[in-house]
């Protein structure tokens, strides 16, 4: 029998295990999902499970039999037995599925082999079943995971798995050769599975800078800046943009400083400067306060506008939206729309770019390093072309084909589109292909080399439906300086007493005359008073001059609100044994001390709350019960404010009068006594 320790001891791991699996259920820990999901009976050639995206796309019929419950797939019973030869095997193939977000990847999938004492030994032009994965499209290769006859020298299991994979896309396909209808293979149950990911937090940025930038100087474009990020403390990359007003080969962008674990590197062609760690956040706000602009012009105009973005994607002020170009040599539109989509940037949703105004066009066209997909295409109705991925999708932006028109915006190449050989898909134009930036009308997979060979798609985040509301991205501003000197008028202030007038308190702004490289006077001018009623108004003129002599007047207006005793305190007459009060009036303080003369007023001393006094250190002070030794007392206050360097106002002191409060007549005797 247990004692009653030993079921404490089991009680407290009981509940300890609970608790554990408490935090495993609600911590962030997650499940294994099924993603997708083919039994060959339960979903119609190739239907969706879970989050999966894709079908089955080939030739092939299902049915059950050969004592295999549910359905299968018959390799050679359904087919062309005559057409399926080694270098034409007939195959099963999923389209890409989507694993992004996920981790630990596994497929598996069972596998039989009948009629097997026909089949061969694969080799030649014998008997081969294979079975194959690919990762990421056509950026990976097949892994093959086995290829036999399924004879007795070269068995086939009767399931196999494959875990731990991770990437964008999974393929899974199944290649059957066979040389007689009544030996057949077959898979059953696929299914592909994983762990979906906790979502990375976005960090947050904010920055300060709006600034008149001083021709012929260097330039910091923020004066502030932070990044707060609730689940790490690094990051790979910053990004620091002329998002607007760039004008290349004369603006640039310069790390300054020393910084150890952060590189730099300028891109003229983009008006951005990528600052590569990885680093800490607080590296990297070092490194972006280090940032300056420069112009290369005598005398720049205009405003340059400067977005400085946490992660990889580049972020353009005009649309709110983050753009990537992600390369993918001889990827498909089809596959390239699929991968986009998959792809997600701090939960804003991925999409082939919508490219609707020349400014987007020219900002996303600069970051495709090679051929780049788009969202455009005029498969449903040749000719007629629409945005047909993003918040965009069914917005008609081009009809026909070179000669046509645009009920918008587009910016086709010289002769584009053309369609040359159903070419129904657009792209992004190769930089040798100029102007760079413009686009192309291809099929859907483009050229097998050469300047017109897929090597890539722009993706486009933002807009879609569900986003969060990111601020992953600061903008500053430098106005380029074209006027005479400026300033604003300090902002007024309440004192209480003249010795807590301010300083000089001018923020100027100097011209472009001297280049800014003047030091502009500030001179106090002036203090204008109206005559010293309370609160007294005083007009402070600064003057702001330059080294070319000119100058502006601003000013100042000083409020000195005084600390008074508006009410004084009044003598008291009281009985013996009666409280007495003093009490006070006044403006502006916020601090007392009551104070008590007993020789006639030739000296006070402070006094406290206890048996004889209450509220000695506030507008009302009551004595307590007094007796007749403490008539005649004089009573003051010391009034101030604790937020000013004004000396104590001092009351006027009142006196206490005590009287006998008892009476006695006998015989028209009249005795005065105290209480005692």
């Amino acid at each position: 029998m247990l004692g009653r320790d030993t079921l404490l001891v089991v009680y407290k791991i009981s509940c300890s295990l609970v608790f554990i699996l408490f935090l495993l259920s609600f911590g962030g820990v997650k499940a294994q999902t099924t993603i997708w999901a083919e039994d060959f009976n339960s979903y119609p050639n190739g239907t969706i499970t879970g989050a999966g995206i894709g079908t089955s796309p080939v030739n092939w019929n299902s049915q059950a039999g050969a004592g295999v419950s549910g359905g299968l797939i018959l390799a050679s019973n359904t087919r062309n037995v005559a057409s399926s030869t080694l270098a034409n095997p007939l195959i099963w193939v999923t389209d890409p599925i989507n694993i992004n977000g996920n981790t630990n990847v596994t497929f598996s999938l069972n596998v039989g082999a009948f009629n097997v004492a026909n089949f061969e030994d694969s080799g030649g032009s014998q008997d081969n079943f294979t079975l194959e994965y690919r990762i990421n499209g056509g950026a990976g290769s097949w892994v093959t995971v086995v290829s036999a006859s399924g004879s007795a020298a070269q068995p086939i299991n009767p399931s196999y798995s494959i875990s731990g994979l991770s990437g964008s896309t999974l393929e899974v396909r199944a290649n059957f050769h066979n040389t007689a209808g009544n030996e057949n293979y077959t898979i059953d149950d696929v299914q592909v599975t994983g762990f979906p990911t906790v979502p990375n937090q976005p960090p947050v940025l904010s920055a300060t800078g709006d600034q008149v930038y001083c021709p012929g100087t260097s330039m910091p474009i923020v004066q502030s800046i932070s990044i707060t990020d609730p689940d790490d403390t690094s990051t790979s990359a910053v990004y620091i943009q002329i998002s607007t007003g760039y004008l290349n080969g004369e603006d640039l962008l310069t790390l300054t400083g020393v910084h150890p674990n952060i590189t730099s590197s300028w891109d003229a062609v983009q008006g951005e400067l990528s600052l590569l760690g990885p680093a800490t956040y607080v590296e990297f706000e070092a490194a972006i306060l280090a940032v300056e602009y420069t112009s290369s012009a005598p005398v720049p105009t205009g405003t340059r506008q400067f977005s400085t973005t946490v992660g990889t994607a580049n972020y353009l002020p005009s649309t709110g939206h983050y753009y990537e170009y992600v390369s993918n040599l001889g990827i498909t539109w089809t596959s390239a729309n699929i991968a986009a989509n998959s792809r997600t940037y701090f939960g804003l949703q991925g999409y082939l770019a919508t490219l609707t105004s020349q400014e987007e066009a020219d900002f996303s066209g600069s970051q495709a390093s090679g051929v780049g997909w788009i969202g455009g295409s005029d498969a449903a109705t040749e000719g007629v072309w629409l945005w047909v991925t993003g918040p965009e999708a069914g917005t008609n932006f081009w009809n026909g084909t070179a000669g046509g028109s645009s009920p918008n915006f587009a910016f086709w190449n010289t002769g584009e589109p053309n369609q040359s050989g159903n070419e129904d898909y657009a792209h992004i134009t190769h930089p040798n292909v100029n102007p760079n930036g413009s686009w192309n009308d291809l099929t859907n997979t483009g050229a097998a080399s050469g300047n017109y060979q897929p090597q890539g798609y722009v993706v486009e985040y933002g807009g879609m439906p569900g986003d969060p509301v990111l601020s992953l991205t600061a903008t500053t501003t430098l106005n380029m300086d074209t006027v005479d000197p400026t300033a604003s008028n300090p902002s007024p202030v309440t004192v209480y007493c003249t010795s807590d007038v301010p300083g000089v308190d001018v923020n100027v702004v100097s011209d472009e005359a001297d280049n800014c490289t003047s030091n502009p006077v500030v001179t106090h001018v002036s203090d204008v008073s109206d005559g010293g009623s309370n609160p007294e108004i005083i007009t402070r003129t600064y003057r702001i001059t330059d080294d070319s002599g000119n100058s502006l007047d601003v000013t100042q207006t000083i409020t000195v609100d005084s600390i008074e005793i508006t009410t004084q305190p009044s003598d008291q007459n009281v009985f013996v044994g009666n409280n007495a009060i003093f009490a006070v009036n006044t403006s502006n303080a916020d601090t007392y001390q009551w104070q008590l003369s007993t020789n006639g007023g030739s000296s006070f001393s402070n006094i406290s709350d206890g048996s004889e006094y209450l509220g000695t250190s506030t507008t009302s002070l009551t004595i307590l019960a007094p007796e007749i030794v403490k008539n005649g007392y004089l009573y003051r206050v010391l009034v101030s404010n604790s937020g000013a360097t004004c000396p104590q106002v001092t009351s006027n002191s009142a006196i206490l009068n005590v009287r006998v409060a008892t009476v006695i007549t006998n015989r028209k005797i009249t005795f005065r006594v105290n209480k005692s």
